[in-house]
């Protein structure tokens, strides 16, 4: 489907008290709603609570773009279904049948990861080649969709940034299937190291992860960057200092990394002080023996300046919900479209 650019995209998550803000729209080009889940090798979303006020808001709303986000972190079915012919027509076909019912004109594919089971589910080495085919059946399945009504639907997958995982997915092959490919440029720190979780760059050898490489490393191995999106976090991950003084960044930390705070706990009020990073073109903030490692409008700003200069396709965010004031998403469209 032709799509036009740049596109700014938020996933929104099916939360206790989710929220849509009407103020909000004139800066969302494309919702991703999360998640339908693979149950016995169908695409569910009967587990969905807000899913009437989500169709509202694109009622309003019309230009914004409805799609349906399948899987995410720890969901399992995606190895299972792909490992044959009929699971892959039964996932296809499922999956259009829950696009229909509630209207959605894309699909986003969040099988977190092809090969691997760190997130606890089945995995197997050909899932590399499944999820190829997998991507075949939908792209048919998607395009026949259209071929009825005239309205494009849209395949998205997101990828992990970690250039460790490149290897699990045929990049080129995929790369001509999908429309859009969402880069999870966040949760990249580095475990133990007082590090950024969604730097723009890299500023020291310890923490080597960034989008910069994300988009790098996927281009050279296929993806058409055009296709590409690079991911802003709205929210935080914490690390501690190894003294209980300052924590100063790249040095050593007893954090993990795992902790999370939400950005709107990041106020003076709450005793924090914002930070940015030059070099790695990523904000942060400080309390004492903490640093919370986030965006902020500066930092979204910048990655949208490199979103035009790179000629990737836009930018996406994790998650719609974990913006207080809409000042983010508002960063998020000012740096794809600057006056």
């Amino acid at each position: 489907m032709s799509i036009k650019r740049p596109v700014t995209a938020a996933y929104v998550f099916d939360r206790p008290g989710l929220v849509f803000c009407d103020e909000d729209a004139a800066n969302i080009d494309q919702l991703n709603y999360s998640f339908a889940l693979v149950k016995d090798g169908r695409v569910s979303g009967d587990h969905w609570a807000h899913i009437d006020a989500f169709k509202a808001y694109i009622a309003r709303h019309p230009h914004i773009l409805p799609v349906v986000s399948v899987g995410g972190w720890g969901a399992d079915g995606f190895s299972q279904a792909a490992a044959t012919a009929e699971g892959r027509r039964l996932f296809a076909e499922t999956a259009a049948q829950l696009m229909q019912a509630h209207g959605f004109l894309g699909m986003d594919i969040d099988w977190e990861y092809p090969c691997s089971d760190a997130a606890g589910i089945a995995a197997s080495p050909q899932d590399r080649e499944n999820f190829t085919l997998l991507l075949r059946e939908l792209r048919t399945a998607l395009d026949a969709l259209a071929s009825i009504d005239g309205k494009p639907r849209l395949l998205a997958a997101a990828l992990g940034a970690s250039p460790s995982l490149v290897e699990n997915t045929d990049c080129a092959a995929i790369g001509a299937l999908l429309d859009q490919v969402n880069l999870m440029t966040y949760d990249i720190q580095t475990g133990h190291v007082v590090s950024h979780m969604t730097a723009l760059y890299s500023a020291n050898p310890r923490c080597p992860m960034c989008a910069d490489l994300a988009v790098r490393v996927y281009g050279e191995a296929g993806i058409p960057k055009e296709k590409m999106m690079i991911g802003s976090a709205f929210y935080a991950r914490l690390f501690a200092s190894m003294d209980g003084g300052a924590p100063v960044l790249f040095a050593d930390s007893p954090s993990a990394g795992f902790d999370t705070a939400r950005y709107r706990e990041l106020t003076p009020e709450n005793g924090w002080t914002l930070a940015y990073d030059e070099a790695a073109c990523a904000a942060y903030s400080v309390r004492g023996s903490v640093l919370a490692t986030h965006d902020s409008p500066r930092s979204i700003l910048r990655k949208g300046e490199y979103v035009r200069a790179e000629g990737l396709m836009g930018l996406m965010c994790w998650e719609y919900g974990g913006d207080p004031d809409g000042s983010l998403m508002a960063a998020m469209h000012a740096g794809l479209n600057p006056s």
